[in-house]
């Protein structure tokens, strides 16, 4: 029987936030990194999610309903701030996990924010609502 017993791709925790020495705040996050890696290393990478929906839906802030993975408000997963972080910053959870499309969007919103598709861009002019274009 394999051993389960570690942070799955897709499932949301409640993490520590650290912006700064000392801060305390638990924030939600969805893990982003392989299951492999998971269960291998000592860290995950995350998307941290915010209730804040000021702004709305862009390329890189990605619309998780509420109700999805336990979630209790709808949420953006800000996917230009992935980090890594230790596997015991996992504080709380998992609570649930995304669905197959959130994720996949999510992943979408990753390679947009560093530019892996080289025939892509993000048009930034002073629309308060970036869009992405992507080339033939």
């Amino acid at each position: 029987m394999e051993d389960d017993n570690y942070p799955h791709q897709g499932e949301i925790y409640l993490i520590r936030a650290l912006k700064t020495i000392g801060d305390t705040k638990k924030r939600p996050a969805v893990v982003v990194s392989i299951n492999v890696r998971n269960q291998l290393s000592s860290s995950v990478l995350v998307v941290p999610l915010t209730s804040d929906l000021t702004g709305g839906e862009t390329p890189t802030r990605i619309l998780i309903e509420a109700g999805e993975g336990g979630l209790l408000t709808d949420s953006l997963a800000l996917c230009d701030n992935i980090s890594a972080i230790r596997q015991v910053y996992l504080e709380q959870g998992p609570y649930g996990a995304i669905s197959p499309q959130s994720r996949q969007r999510i992943q979408q919103g990753i390679k947009i924010a560093i530019a892996i598709f080289e025939n892509a861009h993000v048009c930034l002019s002073h629309h308060p609502h970036p869009k992405l274009a992507i080339n033939p």
